[in-house]
């Protein structure tokens, strides 16, 4: 099957050509076009889906796609991207709700002025930084006046790597089969890393030369990948990373287009799920200096807990998984215009559960506190039973042929959640709610007097939601619960402007009682028995 063909991908315009033999996805890449792949083109989300014609000029239809998609999705001449392989000139659309835009909602909003440490020496009329946190889903920069230590500006985008997949499993994955995809995923990183320098500098108007300092915080998958390091230790039992110190290098060691003397300081990592981005939210916070009891919980594709309590500094890591950010959801996506956000349960109105989505669009997916919203109004509504089947007498319930209710359509949408929707859920809530109470209980307290929900998904969600639904103890709910919208970052920004701070971390991160819950002998049962919810009251 030797040969090129032409390609031409709708509705961005772009023609091309490909080589025969190569899937949809693969020729796509190599225009630079990115389609979505939750699963990292495994063929499991389904979500790479187009619109290819001719069909003939495509291979046969895989297993996975007559698995994936249904019978008039198939008749459409809808296809998987990553399975459907190319045989002769084509013509790709990709669905609206399933276009992917760099479109970013939170990150950004850190602002005003931190202290600068007096020692910093002031060596030019212009002295910047840049803090960057660096998660699964998304990249922010914080571009930082050194002598005034006031944010000048804050830009954030899209991980690339995400192509790779929306979990860093998915891209440790891909790094284990062909070690080149550290390179690819280092390369894009540090190209994303230079857009928002470039965007940053161009909105103050400074440039590359008035650049002094870097700071990064990220979880210890990103920031090993950063850093060029291979995470493979990370995917296997015991989940060590290769260094657990701060890496001190400079800008073009990394790929970023600064001056060669411009240093970067990646932050320390506590273990393989708990990186400097936990550590920065600690020190943004200062909370081993508070009288209060503080639990900081950074939800995202992967759940960190930091307390801090009478009894020392605990950390724990649980595997919430993707679906709390949009991924492995049958209708879900990251939070983006159209997305629901927010669903309430209403018994007075004629359909009880109403719907909220991001820039009020007409909705196209469920973001991560969307579900949360959901799965919450779904049990108020008693759509939803404990064990997490549905009331198939509830309207909206679509039974299959053997009258098991395998999913409910939201109201004045055409998003539904299914029952595979509803057990990753389950998965993700009982995970966090048993990380929680073993971290309290190991560090002999019962219950928290200040709770802090960080990360771009964390601070968006409503709690009290998040409560009904099973997902935080009642232990931590007792005391303050509020929202601080990227703690993480800001402490990224608190050690760029104070290098005494980098070392403070470091000494603190060696004091952390770090708990590993897979070797905790009831946490099966525990976790088992948190995959029911609450009953109504």
């Amino acid at each position: 099957m030797a040969g090129q063909v032409k390609i031409k991908v709708n509705p961005l315009h772009i023609e091309g050509t490909a080589q025969k033999g190569l899937t949809v996805f693969q020729a796509a890449r190599n225009h630079n076009i990115f389609l979505r792949s939750d699963c990292g083109e495994k063929g499991t989300c389904g979500k790479c889906r187009v619109i290819a014609e001719p069909s003939g000029n495509l291979g046969p239809k895989t297993k996975t796609e007559e698995k994936l998609l249904s019978a008039s999705q198939l008749e459409s001449s809808q296809r998987l991207a990553c399975q459907a392989k190319i045989c002769g000139p084509v013509t790709i659309t990709i669905p609206t709700d399933l276009m992917v835009t760099d479109d970013v909602y939170g990150k950004t909003g850190v602002n005003g002025s931190f202290p600068v440490n007096p020692d910093r020496k002031k060596t030019k009329k212009t002295c910047t930084g840049f803090a960057f946190d660096i998660g699964t889903t998304t990249i922010a920069a914080y571009l930082c006046d050194l002598a005034s230590g006031r944010v000048l500006t804050a830009k954030a985008m899209v991980n690339p790597q995400r192509q790779f997949g929306e979990d860093v499993i998915s891209r440790i994955a891909a790094i284990g089969v062909d070690e080149k995809n550290l390179k690819l995923q280092q390369t894009l990183v540090a190209a994303a890393m230079n857009d928002l320098i470039n965007t940053c500098l161009k909105t103050t108007g400074h440039g590359k030369a008035d650049v002094d300092d870097i700071t990064v915080v990220g979880n210890t998958t990103m920031e090993h990948i950063l850093s060029g390091l291979n995470p493979k230790s990370l995917g296997v039992s015991p989940y060590l990373p290769v260094t657990r110190s701060s890496i001190q290098t400079w800008a073009p060691e990394l790929g970023l287009d600064l001056l060669p003397e411009t240093p970067v300081y990646i932050f320390p990592v506590i273990s393989g799920f708990l990186g400097g981005d936990i550590l920065s939210a600690l020190l943004a916070d200062r909370s081993w200096e508070k009288e209060e009891t503080t639990l900081i919980i950074d939800i995202g594709t992967n759940g960190e807990l930091m307390l801090s309590c009478p009894n020392g500094l605990w950390a724990t890591s649980c595997a919430t998984g993707p679906a709390l950010e949009g991924a492995q959801i049958s209708c879900g996506m990251r939070a983006a215009p159209g997305a629901i956000s927010k669903v309430f349960f209403n018994p007075e109105a004629e359909n009880q559960i109403l719907l909220e989505t991001i820039e009020n669009k007409k909705p196209i997916g469920i973001c991560g506190s969307g579900i949360i919203d959901a799965l919450a109004a779904m049990r108020k509504a008693c759509v939803t039973l404990e064990n997490g089947t549905f009331n198939t007498e509830k309207p909206g319930v679509f039974c299959d042929e053997k009258g098991m209710g395998r999913k409910f359509l939201l109201p004045k949408s055409n998003i539904y959640i299914t029952l595979k929707d509803v057990r990753q859920v389950q998965l993700a809530k009982a995970a966090l709610f048993v990380g929680i109470e073993a971290l309290l209980q190991k560090a002999g307290i019962t219950t928290v007097d200040r709770t802090l929900l960080t990360g771009a998904f964390g601070a968006k969600f409503i709690w009290q939601n998040a409560r009904d639904i099973g997902m935080l103890p009642h232990g931590i709910c007792k005391g303050k619960i509020k929202s601080a919208q990227n703690l993480a970052g800001t402490g990224a920004i608190i050690a760029l402007l104070d290098k005494d701070r980098r070392t403070e971390i470091e000494a603190i991160a060696r004091k952390i009682n770090f708990l590993d819950l897979s070797c905790e002998p009831d946490f099966t049962a525990k976790f088992s028995n948190a995959t029911q919810f609450p009953a109504l009251k």
